[in-house]
């Protein structure tokens, strides 16, 4: 029987001045063959904020310094189980800010040492770069969030985005969830 952790995130959609969004790119990680991008940011520390989550899994893992108050309002939210494996399941809330920065190189100096095995290269891409490729971000799409964000104003209250993650199946090995557009605007 697996042990299941509740965990909240704060990730960051971090956009340059050319509109590219930086994703993190893992591949063979979770197995041979298998790859997917994630944003960043992780996991909140005990009595951590959201911003200051963010603003902490940023520096760690890009080395770039943000300003909790730069970051404004959370724009999206999501949540479900995943799990890396038979013996863990991570029931997790996500919530995403959007963020406009020069672009820059990230360092990985920060990286915790299973970080850095698992995100293989750092990567600017353009909306339709992530829409190619949106059925491999983790934990949720992002392609249809990102081009609203970039083609208007940021949303009144946090958009709800459908969960996407994977979860071990004994049977099965590495399953998807059914992945829809987002619900509501």
């Amino acid at each position: 029987m697996a042990n299941t952790v509740r965990r909240r995130c704060a990730r960051v959609l971090l956009v340059d001045e050319d509109d590219r969004v930086l994703l993190f790119h893992s591949r063979d990680y979770m197995g041979p063959g298998v790859e997917y991008y994630v944003t960043p940011g992780g996991g909140l520390d005990a009595g951590e904020s959201l911003e200051a989550g963010a603003v902490r899994e940023v520096f760690e893992e890009t080395g770039l310094r943000i300003d909790a108050a730069a970051l404004g309002p959370v724009v999206a939210e999501t949540a479900g189980i995943w799990s890396d494996g038979p013996d863990l399941v991570i029931d997790s809330e996500d919530s995403y800010f959007f963020m406009r920065v020069a672009h820059f190189t990230p360092v990985r100096d920060g990286l915790e040492a299973i970080e850095r095995e698992e995100f293989t290269a750092a990567k600017w891409m353009t909306a339709a770069e992530v829409a190619a490729a949106d059925a491999l971000v983790f934990p949720a799409r992002i392609a249809s969030l990102l081009t609203s964000l970039l083609d208007g104003p940021r949303p009144a209250a946090p958009l709800r985005i459908p969960w996407g993650a994977w979860t071990w199946d004994t049977d099965r090995g590495w399953t998807t969830t059914e992945r829809a557009p987002i619900l509501d605007r």
